[in-house]
């Protein structure tokens, strides 16, 4: 609720709304509200006839640049503010102040307008005013210079930006703070301070970057300006945009939107932007928030939850803003989108920003807007934290464990034969038929499969666990006793600023038949590893993830909750934003069409998540029938993806690998990769060797077959396989119940 006001201030508020609505139009007066007039009275200590020249400022300014109404699901101002080159961070100064950072490097002036950035510093202050606390403190401006070139700097705009805070926004400016300026700043800094001099009072000055600390508290500064906090730009935005949908609001539009709105659709006095009802107007008054937290901040999960939404008191990690977000407690209303948009895996150039991916806090646009799936272009490369990598480098061919030789850049008519060399599962002479596997099985019975199991259980790892078992890594593995092969680990490009460590995930590359890098294989992942866990997709630009274990059995959690499990539900990892978009539920398994948009280059993928349901409590299943309908659904989906990257995916004709994880990421995962490369063979030469197949893919991820049922059930589900697609008559089996405890 607003603070209340003095008998004094009631009566400011009236002599300024009596005063401005005269002036206005007659059919628009009315749009003029009291938490708006309270506003530009709080910037100007009440002084009435200081606020209304105030407001009238503020109006003008819009009128000349366009600003008829802001719209925050439009294009381009979606894009400016997921964007992040403007926020206001959670902290405050020693004495109250808001925080608001503008950080130049991201700032493109080729690709966007004053207009777009302009739009979304005003919407991003209307919010942050609704603060009583930051009304009454004012506001601290920080123009973060650090690593960025002269492409990077818009003379123009800092005195618009600079004339829009001072002079013509409904807000105390303290000071600005210019920080890590080049040297190739000075001259367009003496001209500038030329102009802000007289409005500001000498009040804009530059400093370093360890200089800010003097001014600012540690604690309320990012670490990349050497403070502490952790701050998330897009739990800010979904504050921002977070609607109260059981409530008709009676005042919903910005200070002077739905004015400005009225004057163009009556008057035609305006260049008016699009069209749009005050209701479709994102702007909170002092009623519908909390001045004493306003805290937009995404709820912290379990790990079995799943449910992602906003509260006005509650956090993810540090990540927690209260400089006078528009929150009361609703959850952020985000459209569904098309689930089958092409999947782009690259952007190379900056296209329209238009086509900023929807599935963010901000999407409302029509399906149609993003079919084309295009992705977007970092704003720049140039400095500070870099675009996450699009692929890690994979084995090349004739070095089976190295990651740091590129593909070619094209496919040659050898390219497939040359891929086929690097894998460890090769069409061999030798083997068995079904018939012979049928015999086989018959003669050695379960006990000799069992001592089979155990010959190749007992053989030493084939290689060393070191990065695994570093200090700073262990923490990060689910079982201290399920490690990664130094040779075979998938590495994470390391995070700039961040420890050597920053690279490890407990995932292994996997040969497939015939196939390099087929699979990875990686453990369910830990609350603390889900932003690993996505950064890890996104670089090896994974399609598909076969998840083969419930997140609860017999009441242990075997993995975390790392996507969102409704449709429509957004969740924010790291720098990667997830979103459900549909679920379709099969008898066996359940398919959820994620979208995965990184937020700081602006891309978006498609990624079908798989999660196999007929996996028994105890033991293995029965029948391999459900597994087999499971991969073959599977295979289907990834050749569909594959075929959608076209050419924007020059790796193996294969395409990216299969994510694949249980709990541990070696028994039922084994399992899985096991029956796919063993089929694959037997569909291309007739041939199985189970044996020989288990033992070479533990040499890239150790232990994977967890125990003897797991492969024993290997044998029976291909002859059942063999059996479905008439290779071989039926065979009656006479298995008892296996009750042997897998994972």
């Amino acid at each position: 609720m607003a603070e209340a006001l003095t008998t004094q201030e009631q009566l400011a508020v009236k002599e300024f709304l009596d005063k401005v609505r005269s002036r206005e139009h007659p059919h628009s007066a009315g749009l003029v509200s009291q938490p708006t007039a309270i506003k530009f009275l709080m910037a100007r200590k009440f002084d009435v006839s200081r606020a209304i020249d105030l407001f009238q400022d503020y109006k003008n300014t819009r009128i000349k640049e366009g600003i008829i109404n802001i719209n925050p699901d439009e294009e381009p101002l979606r894009s400016e503010l997921l964007s992040g080159k403007f926020t206001v961070l959670p902290g405050r100064d020693a004495k109250g102040a808001a925080l608001a950072l503008f950080t130049a490097r991201l700032h493109r002036p080729d690709i966007t307008t004053h207009k777009a950035v302009l739009q979304a510093i005003i919407y991003q202050l209307d919010k942050a005013i609704e603060s009583a606390q930051t009304q009454r403190e004012g506001l601290i401006f920080i123009y973060d210079m650090t690593n960025s070139s002269y492409g990077n700097f818009d003379y123009e705009l800092c005195v618009k930006i600079l004339d829009l805070l001072k002079g013509a926004f409904p807000a105390r400016l303290k000071c600005v703070f210019i920080v890590s300026s080049p040297l190739w700043f000075r001259a367009p800094f003496a001209v500038l301070r030329l102009f802000v001099r007289e409005k500001l009072r000498e009040r804009v000055c530059t400093l370093k970057g360890h200089e800010l600390t003097s001014h600012i508290p540690v604690t309320s500064l990012p670490e990349h300006l050497g403070g502490t906090s952790q701050y998330s730009h897009v739990a800010w935005i979904q504050s921002c945009v977070n609607i109260q949908n059981n409530t008709v609001q009676t005042d919903t539009h910005d200070c002077v939107g739905s004015l400005l709105l009225s004057y163009s659709l009556d008057c035609s006095t305006t260049s008016a932007g699009p069209e749009v009802t005050a209701a479709n107007s994102n702007c909170y008054d002092d009623k519908n928030a909390n001045p004493q937290n306003h805290c937009g901040v995404i709820d912290a999960k379990t790990e079995a939850s799943g449910q992602s939404q906003l509260s006005s008191n509650r956090l993810q990690g540090n990540h927690q803003h209260c400089n006078g977000s528009a929150v009361s407690g609703a959850e952020v209303t985000i459209s569904e989108s098309t689930p089958n948009a092409n999947v782009n895996g690259r952007g190379h150039q900056a296209p329209p920003q238009s086509d900023t991916p929807p599935d963010t806090p901000l999407s409302h646009k029509d399906a149609g807007d993003v079919a084309d799936g295009k992705a977007i272009d970092c704003p720049s490369e140039e400095g500070g934290v870099p675009p996450l990598p699009q692929k890690s480098l994979p084995r090349p061919p004739q070095q089976p464990y190295s990651q740091s030789s590129p593909l070619s850049s094209s496919w040659g008519p050898d390219d497939e034969e040359r891929y086929m060399e690097v894998s460890v599962h090769m069409p061999e002479l030798g083997g068995m038929t079904v018939h012979d596997l049928v015999d086989y099985v018959k003669r050695k019975k379960k006990k000799g499969i069992y001592q089979e199991y155990e010959d190749i259980r007992k053989e030493p790892p084939a290689g060393t666990f070191d990065y695994s078992k570093k200090l700073s890594n262990q923490i990060k593995n689910r079982y201290s006793d399920v490690l990664c092969l130094d040779h075979s680990r998938v590495q994470l490009c390391k995070l700039d600023g961040d420890d050597e460590t920053s690279d490890y995930i407990n995932g292994s590359f996997m040969d497939g038949y015939k196939r390099g890098n087929a699979y990875i294989a990686t453990q369910g992942p830990l609350p603390k590893t889900f932003a690993d866990f996505w950064r890890m997709v996104w670089e090896q630009m994974v399609l598909i993830i076969v998840m083969t274990t419930r997140v609860v059995e017999r009441g242990r959690v075997k993995c975390g909750q790392y996507w969102p499990l409704e449709e429509g539900k957004t969740e924010q990892h790291g720098y990667f934003m997830v979103r459900t978009t549909h679920i379709q539920v099969f008898q066996d398994f359940k398919l959820s069409h994620l979208k995965l948009y990184n937020t700081q280059s602006g891309e978006k993928r498609e990624v079908c998540h798989y999660l196999y349901l007929s996996w028994p409590d105890f033991g293995v299943p029965k029948s391999a029938s459900a597994m087999l309908d499971f991969r073959e659904h599977v295979l289907q989906r990834r050749a569909t993806a594959v075929q959608s990257l076209g050419s924007s995916w020059t790796g193996s004709p294969g395409g990216p690998p299969v994510v694949v994880h249980c709990s541990a990421g070696i028994g039922r995962t084994g399992t899985f990769c096991t029956l796919d490369i063993c089929l694959s063979r037997l569909e291309d030469i007739g041939t199985v060797d189970i044996r020989e197949t288990v033992r070479r893919m533990r040499t890239q991820r150790a232990f994977s077959i967890q125990t003897w049922d797991q492969y024993y059930f290997c044998y029976t589900a291909v002859i059942e396989y063999a059996q479905r697609n008439g290779k071989m008559s039926p065979v009656q089996w006479s298995d008892s119940d296996i009750d042997t405890d897998s994972e």
